[in-house]
């Protein structure tokens, strides 16, 4: 194995540690939220405040899913460099511009692959 595929896991899960970290400090601080409002009967809450609430949980979930995805997309890397295709595109085959993953390493596609999916 070389220094760069390894110093490559090691960015991966660094990467992986730290989003399982947000994710579960999120998930507590929604729960705990969570859990306040289901003992708030709501009684004499201002509209404005019980739609704030809403907003910050729905806020929440959002979070959640955008770093269970980042996890998802650094699992994908991780397995792309055990099977020795890290760095080359899902789409097109292509090497991957070093840059992008310098920038991004659990990138799977190549610049202009990723562009052509987000232009869809």
């Amino acid at each position: 194995m070389t220094t760069d595929t390894e110093d490559v896991r090691a960015r991966l899960q660094q990467e992986r540690t730290r989003l399982e970290a947000e994710i579960t400090a999120l998930t507590k601080a929604d729960f705990e939220s969570e859990r306040d409002r289901e003992g708030h009967t709501g009684r004499g809450n201002h509209m404005a405040e019980d739609a704030s609430e809403t907003f910050e949980h729905e806020k929440s979930l959002a979070l959640l899913a955008n770093l269970r995805s980042l996890e998802s997309q650094v699992d994908r890397a991780l397995a792309k460099l055990e099977q020795g295709t890290y760095g080359k595109c899902d789409d097109c085959g292509n090497p991957i511009a070093p840059e992008r993953l310098a920038a991004i390493p659990y990138a799977t596609l190549c610049i202009q692959d990723k562009a052509k999916r987000e232009r869809r």
